[in-house]
């Protein structure tokens, strides 16, 4: 396990579901209309009595222990030192294992060469320092770029509504669950 564990932090208290994060990543990646390596899906919850939609942003979560990497017959998944899981397309052999392990359906084989493709981190962004594409274009500011193991330590939680960790260590974390006070104020004039 590396000591720096690049992810994301998504809150779900204030994503409007807007998609425009889902919208900067397939602009960038210049990806087909069909294909989006970042996915917005809407939950409909009930608390206290009345439904209220909720939104999930989610992609590759670049996970500690990738099975995609593990099963990956021509080695073409890697791992980069800062966490980023990446696919050498060139290496890719198209024959589906890594996007039947993943459990959270981020890796396709859509594309014109039947290659599997997923969420890169927008690594080459990220060398140029700059942010990746979907958290650069959400206009609410709820995904950021986070060290994993920072966030840990900052008690972000690991599961929200539409996500659990199922045991891979993804690589994204959430803010806590905010629950708005409904208390009487007398106010003073």
């Amino acid at each position: 396990m590396s000591k720096f564990q690049k992810g994301f932090l998504f809150d779900q208290n204030f994503c409007i579901g807007c998609k425009a994060c889902e919208i900067a990543c397939q602009v960038y990646h210049q990806q087909d209309e069909f294909i989006n390596w970042r996915v917005v899906d809407t939950f409909i919850v009930n608390e206290d009595g009345m439904e209220k939609e909720l939104f999930l942003s989610h992609s590759c979560h670049h996970c500690e222990e990738p099975e995609c990497m593990r099963v990956c017959p021509s080695e073409a998944i890697s791992k980069r030192k800062d966490g980023i899981v990446e696919i050498n397309r060139d290496k890719c052999i198209g024959c589906g294992y890594c996007e039947q392990s993943c459990s959270y359906g981020a890796i396709t084989l859509m594309g014109k060469d039947k290659k599997a493709q997923k969420c890169n981190l927008c690594a080459e962004r990220l060398d140029e320092g700059e942010l990746p594409a979907c958290v650069a274009g959400c206009p609410c500011d709820t995904l950021k770029l986070v060290d994993i193991f920072v966030a840990d330590s900052a008690r972000m939680q690991k599961d929200c509504v539409g996500f659990k960790d199922l045991g891979f260590k993804p690589s994204i974390r959430f803010y806590p669950k905010f629950r708005a006070q409904y208390y009487d104020k007398k106010v003073k004039l």
